[in-house]
C-alpha cells in the first residue's frame, strides 16, 4: 500500500462515502500535483488511463482504491468518525444521523453470510433509532396515529440529542486513543473497559418529554 496524504485519502474516502461524485474525483485526480510522486507511476498511470464515464471501468476504479491506494480499515474509521462528529454538531438532525449509526452498528453482508464492520459498541445509539422514529417501528405501535407520534418526536430532537450525545463523545475519545481499533478484514478490538459498558444486551432507554419531570 503506497503512503498517501491524509488529505489526498480523504478525497477517495468522500467519494466512496458518497460525498464525491467521480467527475470531481477525476478532477482531482489530474489537478493533484503531488499525487503522482505518492502514488507511484504505476498506479497513477492505472487510473489516469480510465474512462471514468464507462461503467466497467468504473468498477477498476474502485478496484484500485480499495486495494491499491486506501486501507478499509481506515476507511471505516474515517467514516464512523465522521457520523459520530456529524451526530455530536448536528442536534437538529439527530433522527438522520442515528439512522446512519444504526446501519454501521448492523454492518454489512460477507459473501459467507457473515457481517464485517459490526460495531457492536454502536448499540445505545442505533438501536434508539428503532425505538423512537423508525417509520416501521411507529406504524406497529402507533397504527394510523403514526405520522402524529412521528411529528411530536421531531419536535423534541434536542431533548433526545442530550440524552445521547455522551456515548457519541466516549466513542470518538475512544478511536482516538486506540481503545477501539477497526481492521482491514472487518474486525475491531475493543479495551475490556468500554466493552463491558458498551456491548451488553441492556441498551440505554429513552426518556421522552413527558418524563422530564418524572412518571
Amino acid at each position: 500500500m503506497k503512503t498517501v496524504s491524509d488529505n489526498n485519502k480523504i478525497e477517495f474516502y468522500k467519494f466512496l462515502n458518497g460525498e464525491k461524485s467521480i467527475e470531481e474525483l477525476e478532477n482531482f485526480i489530474y489537478s493533484q500535483p503531488d499525487l503522482e510522486q505518492q502514488l507511484g507511476n504505476e498506479i497513477y498511470l492505472n487510473l489516469v488511463e480510465l474512462n471514468f464515464k464507462d461503467k466497467y471501468d468504473g468498477a477498476k476504479l474502485l478496484d484500485i482504491i480499495k486495494n491499491r491506494i486506501i486501507e478499509e480499515g481506515n476507511f471505516e474509521t474515517w467514516k464512523l468518525k465522521r457520523i459520530l462528529n456529524d451526530f455530536l454538531n448536528e442536534p437538529e438532525k439527530t433522527d438522520i444521523n442515528l439512522d446512519k449509526i444504526y446501519h454501521l452498528y448492523c454492518g454489512v453482508y460477507k459473501e459467507n453470510g457473515q457481517r464485517k464492520y459490526e460495531f457492536k459498541f454502536l448499540g445505545n445509539l442505533g438501536l434508539n433509532y428503532l425505538h423512537w422514529t423508525d417509520k416501521s417501528y411507529l406504524k406497529t405501535n402507533y397504527g394510523e396515529n403514526w405520522k402524529a407520534e412521528y411529528e411530536k418526536c421531531s419536535t423534541e430532537f434536542e431533548f433526545y440529542h442530550e440524552q445521547l450525545k455522551d456515548f457519541a463523545k466516549e466513542i470518538l475519545f475512544a478511536i482516538n486513543s486506540k481503545k477501539i481499533e477497526i481492521f482491514d478484514d472487518g474486525t475491531y478490538i475493543i479495551s475490556t473497559d468500554l466493552k463491558s459498558r458498551l456491548e451488553t444486551e441492556e441498551i440505554y432507554k429513552l426518556k421522552h418529554p413527558n418524563e422530564k419531570y418524572g412518571s
